[in-house]
């Protein structure tokens, strides 16, 4: 019996095959056949593809595009598991696509959600505020700047409003909407929630604003994967890439340069992080 058993578990294990190697994108001076990492490549680029074959338990392929666009097609066509794109490139292969994990710059912000609100019973789109005021939680990186960054992308370009009313904080951009000195508000998800979240579910200290919309600003670029790779696949990749500037430095510089030059870490994203899609 024993025997039996033995012999019906050393099938099942002839037959499970192994998982297929992952297959990672990068571009470089020509489109090659996927292949593992040549001994003389770079050092980084050497320790980020033996991590991920590490973490992810199977062999990782290195598959040399010339270009954004082809990577793009090679995507779509199911010929790479994940590489980094930009807007231009993932608009083409959209439907079948997604961004999964962005980087961010080592002295930047995070791409934050901004809220932009109008008083209760406003109207917030672009030409229902043409030539009115807009204001700002003050002058800062995150105050001005992120909001400007996402107005613009969002059809709200600096030539759409009549003026700008940059407040001292979130506390006096509120106030000078509620007071119609301006017409709107734009401030980033945390100064807003600062400001308007109750101490109880009934407490709504901002019931007398209504949110417009909410969006983050587009992502230069992202790592992108097909849509239909499993979740189970996607937040594994996510999360060996998020400890990497911490657990593999020269891997992480490696991958990180794929983005830009000044990278602090990798963090999530939202699918559409390479459009301008509002969030819900």
């Amino acid at each position: 019996m024993k025997r039996a058993l033995f012999a019906l578990a050393a099938i099942g294990l002839m037959g499970a095959a192994a998982p297929p190697p992952f297959r990672l994108g990068t571009i470089g001076v020509a489109t090659e056949p996927c292949a593992a990492v040549n001994a003389s490549a770079p050092t980084g680029q050497k320790a980020y593809f033996n991590l991920l074959s590490k973490r992810l338990e199977r062999p990782v392929l290195n598959c040399s595009v010339a270009s954004a666009a082809e990577g793009a097609v090679a995507l779509a066509a199911g010929k790479i598991d994940m590489i980094a794109l930009d807007p231009a490139s993932y608009a083409t292969i959209r439907s079948v696509a997604r961004a999964t994990m962005t980087v961010r710059p080592a002295q930047g912000l995070t791409r934050v959600p901004v809220v932009f609100a109008v008083k209760g019973g406003g109207q917030g789109s672009p030409q229902s505020l043409k030539g009115r005021t807009i204001a700002f939680g003050g002058s800062s990186l995150p105050g001005l700047t992120l909001p400007r960054q996402v107005l613009a992308q969002q059809g709200f370009g600096p030539d759409l409003f009549g003026n700008e009313l940059i407040a001292g904080d979130e506390v006096a951009a509120l106030a000078a909407v509620r007071a119609g000195k301006a017409d709107a508000v734009a401030l980033q998800v945390a100064a807003w929630q600062r400001q308007c979240r109750g101490a109880s579910p009934t407490d709504r200290p901002c019931a007398d604003l209504k949110i417009v919309w909410r969006a983050r600003p587009e992502a230069d670029k992202a790592f992108v994967v097909r849509r239909d790779m499993s979740d189970q696949e996607r937040y594994r990749l996510i999360g060996i890439h998020m400890a990497m500037h911490l657990e593999d430095k020269p891997a992480f510089a490696w991958a990180a340069a794929q983005f830009a030059t000044d990278s602090g870490d990798f963090e999530p994203a939202e699918a559409e992080a390479l459009t301008t899609a509002r969030l819900p």
